[in-house]
């Protein structure tokens, strides 16, 4: 596709199509380096790969589709972007383009000025995205984008000059963002979002240039300036990641074929008690709650037994008992199958012996969609009640379609969402908002909150109420994350050096030592505040049961007040996720 100079003030599908594609393309050579501006310098780094995945999604369809009015185009790249945005960067650059196909629509073509109008659309859909939007993040850098855009289309320009004046005024209110965000100034980075967005024009600048007849300019870079203040740790390859939402049977175990579930309520209830009568009837015990209700898990061989135990301390709801032998042989899928109609199972390669399966909701009921990863976490949540799980989490954001197909896929017509990480939530509002069904998404920021929030389901509750007491028992549990350094930083007022153990809380640095347990113990001494009584470990799918053991002693007689339960969470880069309540 060319264009001719005299027509490079009017844009056809043709051309906005063309642009999007070159555009990916030339934002896929940056991708790693915009992955590389973590805050924090953790090995997670994904704005990057969440903008990338997210445009991809909107060139796929484009391909499609051969449409030469721009209104159609514009539509066509907004719903595609929509469905395939991954974490808060993609979510915003999904509704940027949803407010430039608004400003679009209806058109076969758009001159310069209807161009910037539609993209003042775009603002103002990516600010309302967010709830309490942050000034020096990629909204910053949209807003100077757009009125550098429209102060150029008021005198006489092609769209070449109107993306050069977008670039040099998204570079400008890029450089500036660490003034704005402290948090940015001391980790010496730029806006990862931002320059995102900064790369993305670029890419369609250089998209014109190429099919300009007469232009034969270099391929725009990113200033020289900002790229001193990256880093370039080891290429993160999507390939590599399972984004397919899929629940898990739990592990059978012949010696305790039924999964036993309760709810138990009573006066004066004790967490640590009911731990001590029932761990001698199974295992995968998980006992949680407070005084007035506990949640009961426990993988027996006499549910019989555990019932009456239940019984000596209060009243006994919600029992749900499972054979998983019988889940094992017969309802792998969802389905039933003759033997030589089964389906290859998909590999766990980390537990080979566990079989995923779909999961049915009965009509009427309360669905739980949850995003995690780890197939110890899978184990705990879907037997704690999780009806569907969207696989992800740090550095594997799940798409708004996976979200989307999960909530339409159970028949439950009320759904609670669980998305258990920051840069998850808004994926997870915005799918909300693209089904009929009633959903509302819980503000769970980490997987022990999550956990939480699912321990308060109570299914004789109505759909409002389980929502109100979830999203209350979220916000009393205190969380921590173990992972690694990926370079040397100065974060939170600490000094990081790349391969150290980190702990982070809330969101923030709070811990950097090189030994791991060393790491947990400094954490936790951060956590502690003289009220906690239980302290809840998920350890990592590259911690061994040994490691486990030895951490174990020395946290008893660091903290003897402390009641220590450790659960196999097989998550990925995070060594433990602590939770203390």
């Amino acid at each position: 596709m060319t264009m001719d100079k005299k027509e490079a003030v009017l844009l056809r599908g043709a051309d906005l199509r063309h642009m999007i594609l070159e555009a990916c393309n030339y934002f896929e050579l940056h991708k790693e380096s915009i992955n590389d501006l973590n805050v924090f310098p953790v090995p997670d780094g994904d704005t990057g790969t969440n903008m990338s995945l997210t445009m991809n999604a909107a060139a796929k369809k484009l391909q499609e589709n051969k449409s030469d009015s721009i209104g159609e185009v514009a539509k066509i790249m907004a719903q595609s972007a929509l469905m395939g945005a991954r974490g808060n960067s993609g979510v915003i650059l999904s509704q940027l383009f949803r407010g430039v196909a608004r400003g679009l629509s209806g058109k076969n073509e758009a001159r310069l000025t209807e161009v910037g109008k539609a993209f003042q659309y775009g603002i103002v859909y990516a600010y309302n995205a967010v709830s309490k939007p942050v000034e020096g993040t990629i909204l910053t850098v949209a807003r100077e984008i757009a009125k550098g855009s429209r102060q150029a289309v008021q005198t006489s320009l092609t769209f070449i000059d109107l993306l050069r004046i977008a670039v040099d005024s998204g570079r400008k209110a890029l450089e500036q963002t660490p003034e704005l965000l402290p948090v940015l100034k001391e980790a010496g980075v730029v806006d990862a979002g931002g320059l995102g967005l900064v790369v993305f024009l670029e890419g369609c600048l250089h998209s014109l240039l190429k099919s300009t007849i007469g232009e034969r300019e270099e391929q725009a870079v990113v200033y020289k300036d900002l790229n001193e203040t990256l880093v370039h740790p080891a290429s993160l390859d999507p390939a590599d990641k399972t984004d397919i939402g899929i629940t898990a049977v739990e592990e059978f175990s012949s010696e305790y074929p039924y999964c036993t579930e309760l709810l138990l309520k009573g006066k004066d209830l004790s967490v640590q008690k009911m731990r001590e009568d029932l761990e001698v009837w199974g295992d995968s015990l998980l006992v949680a709650g407070e005084k007035e209700f506990i949640k009961v898990h426990i993988h027996t061989d006499h549910p019989g037994n555990v019932l009456e135990i239940c019984l000596l301390h209060g009243s006994i709801h919600d029992i749900k008992i499972d054979n998983m032998f019988d889940q094992y042989q017969e309802t792998q899928w969802g389905y039933h199958f003759l033997e030589d109609e089964k389906p290859e199972m998909p590999e766990d390669k980390s537990h080979p012996d566990k079989v995923l399966h779909k999961t049915i909701s009965l009509p009427g009921s309360i669905g739980i969609v949850t995003v995690l990863t780890g197939d110890g976490l899978v184990s705990i949540f879907t037997g704690l009640g999780a009806d569907k799980i969207v696989s992800g989490g740090q550095s594997m954001n799940p798409s708004v379609e996976e979200i989307v197909d999960a909530i339409e896929s159970m028949e439950a017509e009320s759904i609670i969402v669980l998305p258990n990480n920051r840069n998850i939530k808004l994926s997870a509002e915005q799918a909300s908002n693209l089904v009929e069904k009633e959903v509302l998404v819980i503000d769970t920021k980490s997987i022990p909150e999550g956990l939480a929030a699912l321990l308060a389901l109570d299914r004789n509750k109505t759909f409002k109420e389980n929502f109100s007491e979830m999203n209350k028992q979220a916000r009393q549990v205190k969380t921590g994350e173990i992972t690694y350094a990926t370079r040397d930083a100065v974060v939170d007022g600490i000094f990081v050096k790349k391969d150290h153990f980190i702990g982070i809380c809330n969101g923030r640095l709070a811990v950097s030592t090189e030994s791991v347990n060393d790491a947990v113990l400094e954490l936790v001494r951060f956590l502690l505040t003289g009220d906690e009584e239980i302290l809840t470990l998920f350890y990592g799918q590259d911690i061994s049961t040994e490691q486990v053991g030895k951490l174990t002693e020395i946290l008893h007689e660091e903290f003897p007040e402390l009641e220590v339960e450790i659960q196999y969470g097989g998550q990925p880069l995070y060594s433990y996720l602590l939770s203390m309540e």
